[in-house]
């Protein structure tokens, strides 16, 4: 007695609508006759399997799209309750291309946690996660981590690491606790994950503009560029081979992790020894080779640690610098947000007039966005601009300008919101002290 199956009970019923028999489908497919017997033909117990690529192949002999059967396939995978890993890999690796969650959740569900797969499932999630479905990646990472005992062990660590950059998006509070989880695990990842790691968490720490944090995460990187890297002077004690390669030159998590540190210390009025560390990253020509993308590299990194220099110049109080610093901004539209943020803190630090210069700047989120190359800029973009206008509402105030200061700080107020950035709405409520008259805008 023949068992029904309703695979190949589906793909024969579209044979016939086509008008095929074997002979026909295998000409189509590819697949010799004998071994669509073998998989067609008889009981349950004397039928072959069907492998993935034979699945796919028939899909598209009848003219269906690739994943037709791919939800009467999940049961194909556990022939006789035990599952077969080489029709889940392939299997599982397409569900997650297309987009098929209801048929991961089945397979995984029929695996219970086998500890046996957990190693191909750490190894499909890390084949994956770049251009799978997003969701669909995260459940999988989820489920190795219920399953996976070994809270200490690396594989726990990048699940944890890829939640985290999974889970980041335009909400700082959500990303805010992102960061919580996925933090205590960060010392167990290997040291090429944790440089990206440190990067990530110095971008958030940026966009709160939590300096404490920002300062921490910045040390950290720098140490851990200490102990890769080395120094112009000092090799590191044992050379750095990373097992998985680097996604972008050593240069970038030094410089990074030097001008993290200087916004950091920007942020607590440290300005002139953040300047000490335009110097630090201003020439890393030590760690670059004749490629021309790191020479480019190296020459943008000059430019950027002379202007920092200037910055913090300017917030320490010289504003004979000023000129220059706005032509660098002309020169540098990137960056205007950022640079903005400095004039404006140091007109209201210092009581100046910059009207004139800041005329130069149309203010256009949506253009500064645009110029963004990545996610991690974009956000940092949003919030430094809700940051802008929240000093620009101080300026205004200061110069009289009361109806255009509230109005600034209404558009802060509404960016601030979309972003969920709380501790945008804690400075923004300071500015009732100065609208009550309880602090001058120089105090905020």
């Amino acid at each position: 007695m023949q068992t029904s199956n309703p695979l190949r009970t589906a793909i024969k019923q579209n044979m016939r609508k086509r008008g095929y028999n074997f002979s026909a489908l295998s000409d189509r497919s590819g697949i010799p006759r004998g071994s669509l017997s073998l998989i067609f033909v008889g009981g349950a117990s004397r039928r072959s399997p069907m492998s993935f690529q034979h699945l796919i192949r028939i899909s598209e002999a009848l003219g269906l799209p690739e994943d037709a059967f791919f939800d009467l396939y999940v049961d194909e995978c556990f022939v006789g309750g035990r599952p077969n890993r080489s029709r889940i890999e392939p299997f599982l690796e397409r569900c997650i291309e297309l987009g098929h969650p209801n048929c991961v959740d089945r397979v995984l569900d029929k695996l219970n946690g086998e500890p046996r797969y957990l190693p191909l499932l750490f190894q499909i999630a890390e084949n994956t996660h770049q251009d799978g479905t997003k969701s669909i990646t995260e459940r999988l990472y989820e489920y190795l981590l219920l399953h996976n005992g070994s809270r200490h062990s690396v594989e726990v660590a990048i699940c944890h690491y890829r939640l985290f950059l999974l889970r980041l998006g335009e909400d700082e509070e959500v990303n805010s606790k992102a960061l919580n989880a996925f933090s205590p695990y960060r010392d167990n990842l290997p040291d090429e994950f944790k440089l990206e790691a440190l990067l990530a968490m110095c971008s958030l720490n940026l966009s709160r503009m939590d300096a404490d944090e920002l300062e921490a995460s910045a040390e950290e990187l720098i140490a851990l560029c200490l102990r890769l890297f080395g120094t112009r002077d000092r090799p590191p004690a044992v050379p750095f081979v990373p097992e998985h390669s680097l996604p972008r030159p050593a240069l970038c998590y030094y410089s990074q992790g030097y001008i993290m540190k200087q916004i950091a210390l920007c942020e607590r009025g440290d300005y002139r020894e953040a300047m000490l560390y335009s110097e630090m990253y201003g020439d890393l020509s030590w760690l670059s080779d004749d490629d021309p993308k790191d020479q480019q590299k190296l020459q943008t990194l000059q430019e950027v640690a002379y202007a920092t220099h200037l910055g913090c110049e300017l917030l320490d109080g010289n504003s004979e610098v000023l000129p220059e610093y706005v032509g660098l901004l002309e020169a540098y539209p990137r960056e205007t947000a950022s640079g903005l943020i400095v004039m404006l803190k140091t007109a209201n630090r210092h009581a100046l007039d910059i009207d004139e210069w800041l005329r130069r700047f149309p203010l256009d989120l949506e253009y500064t966005m645009s110029l963004q190359d990545n996610a991690y800029n974009k956000q940092v973009t949003r919030n430094r601009f809700a940051r802008l206008l929240y000093q620009l509402s101080i300026y205004h105030y200061s110069r009289g300008r009361v109806e255009e200061s509230l109005q600034t700080a209404l558009q802060s107020w509404e960016l601030s919101h979309q972003l969920n950035n709380h501790r945008m709405f804690r400075l923004l409520a300071s500015l009732t002290l100065m609208y009550s008259g309880q602090c001058e805008p120089t105090d905020l």
